[in-house]
């Protein structure tokens, strides 16, 4: 038995301590125009109510000091303000350390798979880094055989841990990182924007330089060996020559559609984008109707939900949520906002849906999903 979990503990070692990866991606640079002409007379935005947050001044999770890290009780959050009540509840606390301290502490991004069974959450190692990770959880059998959910909060983070400091002879603490597979290192820029196409399966993130009309990627991570497999160079400019900054953050629909969302620089207001991302071509166009009021100062992520068909704005301490079919339609009007506004201080990384319409946000401070009710 010793044998086994100390070749087990070393094969953990090496897919958890990878450097760079060596495999390369197959690139593409799209010629021609990868945006839609468009006439800025016809944009306008719907008045809709103001719930903007600042950015807040981050506090960690309120156990997450008092417990060193290793939190064992869920935190519980209630919208108090809005038109929209809901509440976030701890479903997972994620690892903050594996191989050295706060190594796992900088996550950015979360794509869900459909049936909720398993997370694909994008890491960076520090907060001014262009180098990351993906690394996918079996939420499943977290949940269901480990009670990460309720009976042993601690476990995941107590595991990865155990695993920092190299101790060999826990076999639950081994059988929980199996539940984990940690990709390679590489070239992620901020990864703010990892998001899972339900019509394909594919897995996608964008970068972008923050200049309008630069060229920007769209790359895609295999679901299985969490390495880049597919890059696409990509600039947003209309035939017309209109230059649009390329999104840095992206969700999917369930009919494969893409979606971005930008501000509207001197204004609260929102711009949303809809589009396609396939290995050799990306196409975006601006859709004619936005929000006057962005949920908030730091535009985190969007996020889809195909249960209601809404798309979701996430910001620190705020969501906000618009029919797709009402704001495709250009017949969205200011009470088919929806808005919640919390109060965690927590910064809001990222949020995805299950086909069932399960939500889960991801936290940082430290590391933590928490399912969403009532978005």
């Amino acid at each position: 038995m010793k044998n086994k979990l100390s070749v087990l503990i070393a094969s953990l070692s090496v897919v958890a301590g990878m450097g760079l990866t060596t495999a390369s991606a197959s690139t593409y640079t799209q010629k021609g125009s990868g945006l839609s002409n468009y006439w800025a007379a016809k944009f306008h935005t719907v008045k809709n109510a103001n719930n903007y947050v600042a950015r807040p001044s981050y506090v960690a999770s309120p156990n997450y000091a008092a417990t060193h890290t290793f939190e064992m009780s869920a935190n519980h959050y209630v919208s108090k303000a809005g038109n929209t009540k809901a509440s976030l509840n701890t479903a997972f606390y994620l690892p903050v350390t594996l191989n050295q301290s706060g190594d796992f502490g900088n996550p950015q991004s979360v794509a869900i798979t459909p049936n909720g069974n398993g997370a694909y959450v994008a890491y960076v190692t520090n907060e001014a880094s262009s180098i990351g990770w993906v690394t996918y959880y079996n939420l499943a059998k977290l949940r269901n055989v480990y009670g990460a959910s309720t009976s042993n909060m601690a476990l995941i983070r107590q595991a990865a841990y155990a695993h920092s400091k190299g101790i060999k002879n826990n076999s639950q603490y081994l059988a929980v990182l199996k539940s984990m597979k940690v990709g390679p290192k590489f070239n992620t820029g901020h990864i703010q924007s990892l998001a899972l196409n339900p019509k394909n399966g594919q897995l996608w993130f964008t970068k972008t330089t923050g200049r309008a009309g630069a060229y920007g990627t769209a790359e895609q991570v295999s679901t299985k060996s969490l390495k880049p497999i597919n890059k696409i160079n990509f600039r947003l400019v209309t035939p017309r020559g209109i230059k649009v900054t390329v999104g840095n953050n992206l969700t999917f629909d369930k009919q494969g559609k893409a979606y971005f969302s930008s501000y509207v620089g001197g204004s609260r207001a929102m711009k949303i984008y809809q589009g396609t991302i396939a290995p050799k071509k990306v196409h975006f166009r601006l859709l004619y109707q936005g929000l006057r009021q962005r949920p908030g100062e730091k535009n985190q992520s969007i996020g889809y939900n195909a249960a209601n068909n809404r798309l979701y704005f996430i910001s620190d301490d705020s969501i906000s949520s618009v029919s797709v079919s009402k704001l495709v339609s250009g017949k969205l009007k200011p009470g088919n906002v929806h808005s919640s506004v919390f109060s965690s201080k927590r910064e809001f990384e990222g949020l995805a849906f299950s086909k069932n319409g399960q939500g889960y946000l991801l936290t940082n401070r430290g590391d933590e999903l928490l399912s969403t009710n009532g978005l």
